[in-house]
């Protein structure tokens, strides 16, 4: 049986309990360690230049079903992430300082093969 806390690490904001880091200007995430609850990222943010998710990444609870990548049986977005980097030519790389590896939907599901593309997810572009 899985454990009930599976945590996605592209959640919208508004859905965020933890904040993963900043997507830097190469467009890569720059994870912030150790983990940082979203509440006290979000107070002092504004979003009037745009979304906080093109310039921040969240993480959240996984909400499987009511998720549009949620295949039935994993998430859709992880997997097709994971392949896409990997046909690409991709290299994995050392593992990120990741603040919810060890919850990580992702990770769960793909190891840590699904690190180096999650580096690249930007869940909300300008």
């Amino acid at each position: 049986m899985e454990p009930v806390d599976r945590m996605c690490p592209s959640t919208p904001a508004g859905n965020a309990t933890v904040f993963l880091g900043m997507i830097t200007p190469m467009g890569k995430v720059a994870y912030i360690t150790p983990e940082v609850p979203a509440e006290t990222v979000l107070s002092g943010m504004d979003d009037s230049a745009g979304p906080l998710e093109a310039s921040y990444r969240f993480a959240g609870p996984c909400v499987t079903s009511r998720c549009g990548f949620w295949t039935g049986e994993h998430c859709g977005l992880g997997a097709t992430l994971v392949e896409s980097y990997q046909a690409s030519g991709g290299e994995e790389v050392d593992l990120p300082k990741c603040a919810i590896r060890r919850n990580c939907r992702w990770f769960a599901e793909q190891g840590p093969a699904a690190c180096s593309p999650c580096s690249y997810v930007v869940t909300d572009a300008r």
